[in-house]
């Protein structure tokens, strides 16, 4: 009964952590860090309890934690070099890449389901959303010239910036597409109605975004997923009707309030490559280091910004910038190395998940996560605590749908990918 009780406490600890992950405001600090401390502390029971380490044997998996545990540990091994004004700060930003390292290598209890997580997801955005809506007032939602400029200032002001909250809502979308299609239960009634609802409703609120990143890849997943299920009813219709998903696709895309000539030849986030590309240019084999390569980069970063931007970010909100670019961040700060590992973790879910029912969960999830490294610090910085959760959900979690419990000494299937 009590192993039980640790069992649903651990789970509980990982869905209370999901849910704070789309909320960077308002939150109180015990609320903000109370899922994490649930889960860790009794993940650390199950692990002295359960004697992990006796049945743990080396999988294909590992490849993917190693590489977590390997990015955060560089840290470290550039410290006699390094910098001293970022390191506490980053590295208390990179702790979850060690955490989920190793609790992917020791792996969680067999009480998980994908089911749990996506339904948490999903629950968590559809409140977010009507709740905007409503404070937005559904008649300035509906009519309203201005309504993007007040779905955003209230989503700033009471949940997160648009780059979180639009992986949020991309990732509650491809959860549901796995569960409605592939997982390995029919879906049930009410699935197959709130998630078309829920569907509408991420669609319409990614539209209102200010952000373009999470839009188009909302678009392109949701145009990528129909040419899949259409392929599985006929791989020849699939071939003419994706020409008109890819039509379709470029017009709602221009249907974006952002998406301008103006809008899209100049971008801040130009001015932020184009410093870091020429420090990387100086020290492009080992890098600067963790915090040696923001305190450079601090040097340069507006270097071919507007006056205006200078003024703003100097005087007006001072604030650290960092490069806006993962794969470029990493080459900043540990060179070619710290390049190929972070493109490693990204790719090793792909091969380790190949050929298993689990690959296309795999390459979305991988699609939205480069897509969004793109544009913003991904690994080490504000979304590595949702990717770790994400893949657990990809390699850890055996079952799709919630099961009933073994009985004691029954063997239960391995977790992770399977065939």
């Amino acid at each position: 009964m009590w192993k039980n009780v640790l069992h649903y406490s651990n789970i509980s600890g990982l869905l209370w952590t999901l849910c704070i992950c789309l909320f960077h405001v308002g939150i109180p600090r015990w609320a903000q860090f109370g899922g994490i401390y649930l889960f860790v502390i009794t993940w650390i029971i199950e692990f002295f309890v359960e004697k992990r380490w006796t049945s743990v044997k080396p999988n294909p998996e590992w490849w993917h934690y190693g590489l977590l545990i390997a990015l955060f540990c560089l840290g470290f091994l550039y410290w006699p070099w390094d910098g001293t004004v970022y390191f506490h700060h980053h590295t208390e930003q990179r702790f979850p890449l060690l955490a989920f390292g190793l609790i992917g290598i020791f792996g969680i209890n067999n009480r998980y389901s994908r089911a749990t997580l996506v339904n948490t997801m999903v629950i968590t955005v559809v409140g977010t959303i009507l709740f905007l809506f409503f404070k937005t007032g559904w008649n300035n939602v509906l009519f309203s010239p201005d309504r993007v400029f007040m779905v955003s200032e209230n989503r700033i002001r009471f949940v997160n910036s648009h780059m979180v909250y639009n992986f949020y809502l991309n990732s509650a979308l491809i959860g549901m597409w796995y569960l409605l299609f592939h997982a390995d239960h029919k879906p049930s009634l009410y699935q197959k109605i709130l998630y078309p609802i829920a569907t509408v409703l991420i669609f319409c609120m990614l539209l209102l975004s200010d952000g373009r990143s999470g839009f188009f890849m909302g678009l392109a997943i949701l145009g990528i997923m129909i040419v899949i299920e259409l392929h599985r009813l006929n791989k020849w219709f699939s071939v003419g009707i994706s020409v008109v998903v890819v039509g379709l696709l470029f017009f709602l895309s221009s249907m974006h309030p952002r998406i301008s000539k103006q809008t899209l030849t100049y971008d801040l986030r130009y001015a932020y490559w184009k410093s870091a590309i020429e420090l990387i240019h100086e020290k492009p084999v080992f890098g600067y280091g963790m915090s040696g390569a923001q305190e450079e980069f601090d040097q340069v970063n507006l270097k071919y910004a507007s006056e205006d931007e200078r003024y703003y970010w100097t005087v007006i909100n001072h604030h650290y910038i960092d490069s806006h670019n993962q794969f470029i961040q990493s080459m900043l700060e540990f060179g070619i190395v710290g390049l190929l590992i972070t493109i490693a973790i990204y790719l090793s879910p792909l091969l380790i998940c190949w050929g298993k029912r689990e690959w296309w969960l795999a390459f979305f999830f991988t699609f939205i996560s480069v897509g969004q490294s793109l544009f913003d610090i991904f690994l080490t910085g504000q979304f590595n605590m949702l990717y770790g959760i994400l893949f657990l959900m990809v390699m850890k979690i055996k079952a799709d749908y919630s099961s009933p419990i073994p009985p004691k000494g029954s063997v239960t299937a391995p977790s992770g990918c399977r065939g």
